[in-house]
């Protein structure tokens, strides 16, 4: 069907308005409809257009349904990787910054998201209807065990010789039925649970109102790339709107141009956990650098009138899309003649990231505590003679932790030794530990996302996938000393798909992680100096220190390099 007149592009967004509308039909046909929609309705400017995002935003977690496996899952949300970037732009063009907000909530991390619910509180529920929320917290914890089974199931699949393969499949299909089936269950028991008064809109998205009050800590700043226009939508607690920051001089290609270049600094730079030298250009760090500050960071530090004087802001960055692998939180302009506060991110706040602003609920940063004796798991990468290099830096490391503790009343702390710690024995002790320390090789697997993780014992991994079923409940830090952490998968920037996420939405209040391979050498030292600041005090330390602990330790470090920029450092996150 020719498209060039108006008329055939009103026909054809009224047949992929219909197809995508018709609630029998096979979820990707209907996802796929609503894209077209989108396109044609973007094309001549057309009403339905918000109406079609709306749509596709809605199908995401059913096109990611939580009865599939978490590779399968991962997989299906690859084919609508900028669909939320995009409805969140056309809501801005049509001046609606609080619906951009509420989408970007509603169609990013989906699969975090779905953890959360699964792993809620449902305090509400079981004080005016128990034998609902008993049956939902049954079903929940079966589906979750039931997925960790599946992808165990997927694993073992894969590594399976000719002569098992017959049970491995039958085995998988069991697995499969069993997840998919509890999953059914589980969508039909949500359904009843909505039709009980009060309860509408039980696990369903949050609208802004709801969303602002994860603000509570300090501004959450989402960063948005779409084509067509890049913003900054900064959310306040106290503030019943959106301030919106258009970035018209920063576009979607040079956020790209950014990235790329980004990983050609580290290819460059050889850095390492294992200590190798560092090589690269600080004039063109620098000029890296300068395009962030001038044209993304400074404008939201100006709509937020803060000042280098006094006590610093937390403020948290929400990226998305390409954002998501430029660093942020070290913006900034670093030539000798900027050697005066005002110049750089690090002048004006605190910096942490957040994947959602759910993830900062006011619910989620509890602050409880097993028993009266503080728990700190140290895991360090043992001696190894296979395919990792050795880091003989972790044995310093975990020595400035035992001596910060020791000097601390408050604090018992068990660490593993290098000839045990596998990922049985740390998942174990993790339940049982107030915080964990690694110190070892992190492994971003760019093919299966939700196999990467930390480097334990006979270079066994302790798993993304391991991490999410520890469902904690009581906050905590985790201090991932280790390289690429806080990387995600490029294909899924919107999912964050990575150690530090996945340590956040298993329960942990705070994260320290790496965007980028770490040195050897300074790991120890940055260790020392944030479990000093942490512990300063000999009283049972508060992971939510822990960024403002990093952001000085790191101002120490740069300190004593008088102000040269290094690449190192700042590769922490929190």
């Amino acid at each position: 069907m020719s498209l060039r007149k108006p008329s055939d592009l009103e026909d054809a967004i009224s047949l992929y308005s219909h197809a995508a509308s018709v609630p029998i039909g096979p979820i990707s046909v209907r996802f796929r409809a609503t894209r077209n929609w989108i396109l044609c309705a973007r094309h001549v400017r057309h009403p339905s257009l918000l109406h079609a995002h709306s749509i596709a935003i809605s199908l995401l977690p059913q096109l990611a349904w939580i009865g599939l496996s978490l590779t399968h899952r991962y997989a299906e949300l690859k084919r609508g990787a900028d669909v939320v970037r995009e409805a969140a732009a056309a809501a801005l063009d049509s001046g609606f910054p609080e619906l951009a907000v509420e989408w970007l909530e509603q169609g990013r991390s989906i699969v975090w998201g779905e953890l959360l619910q699964l792993h809620g509180s449902y305090e509400q529920l079981s004080s005016a209807h128990p034998d609902h929320a008993r049956r939902l917290r049954e079903l929940s914890a079966a589906l979750d065990d039931a997925g960790a089974a599946r992808e165990k199931s997927l694993s073992t699949f894969s590594e399976s010789t000719d002569d098992a393969m017959h049970h491995a499949t039958q085995t998988l299909q069991q697995v499969a039925d069993t997840h998919r089936t509890l999953a059914i269950k589980r969508d039909k028991l949500l359904q009843e649970i909505r039709r009980l008064p009060g309860f509408n809109r039980f696990l369903l998205r949050k609208d802004f109102s709801q969303l602002r009050a994860s603000a509570h800590s300090g501004p959450v700043v989402v960063l948005n790339a779409a084509e067509r226009r890049c913003d900054a939508l900064i959310v306040l607690a106290d503030v019943d709107h959106v301030i919106h920051v258009p970035l018209p001089n920063f576009t979607f290609q040079r956020s790209i141009d950014l990235q790329s270049i980004l990983k050609s600094f580290l290819r460059n730079a050889l850095v390492e956990r294992t200590g190798q030298i560092e090589r690269w250009d600080r004039g063109t760090w620098k000029s890296f650098l300068s395009p962030l500050w001038k044209s993304v960071v400074e404008p939201v530090m100006d709509a937020l009138a803060f000042s280098t004087h006094g006590e610093l802001s937390r403020i948290f960055w929400c990226p998305t899309g390409p954002f998501v692998f430029l660093p942020i939180h070290a913006a900034g302009l670093y030539n000798a003649e900027y050697s005066a506060p005002g110049h750089k991110v690090f002048d004006f706040v605190v910096s942490s990231y957040v994947p959602t602003l759910s993830i900062l609920a006011p619910s989620r940063n509890t602050h409880a505590a097993h028993n009266n004796d503080f728990r700190l798991l140290a895991v360090r990468q043992p001696p190894t003679d296979g395919q990792l290099s050795r880091l003989p830096g972790v044995h310093t490391e975990l020595e400035h932790i035992k001596e910060v503790l020791t000097n601390s009343a408050s604090a018992c702390a068990t660490f593993l030794e290098p000839s045990v710690g596998t990922v049985e024995e740390v998942l174990g002790l993790m339940k049982e530990a107030d915080w964990v320390h690694f110190a070892c090789h992190g492994i971003q697997d760019a093919r299966n996302p939700t196999d990467s993780g930390l480097c334990l014992a006979n270079e066994r991994r302790l798993k993304i996938s391991d991490i999410i079923g520890l469902s904690r409940s009581h906050g905590g830090l985790a201090f991932l000393s280790a390289c690429q952490t806080a990387t995600g998968d490029e294909g899924l920037s919107d999912e964050a798909i990575h150690i530090a996420a996945g340590m956040l939405f298993a329960g942990y209040g705070g994260v320290i992680g790496t965007m980028w391979s770490i040195s050897d050498t300074l790991a120890p030292i940055v260790a020392r100096d944030v479990y000093e600041h942490l512990f300063r005090n000999g009283t049972r330390p508060d992971y939510r220190e822990a960024a403002l602990a990093l952001h000085e330790a790191i101002g120490v470090f740069l300190s004593l390099l008088a102000g040269l920029l290094r690449v190192r450092p700042i590769s922490f996150l929190a």
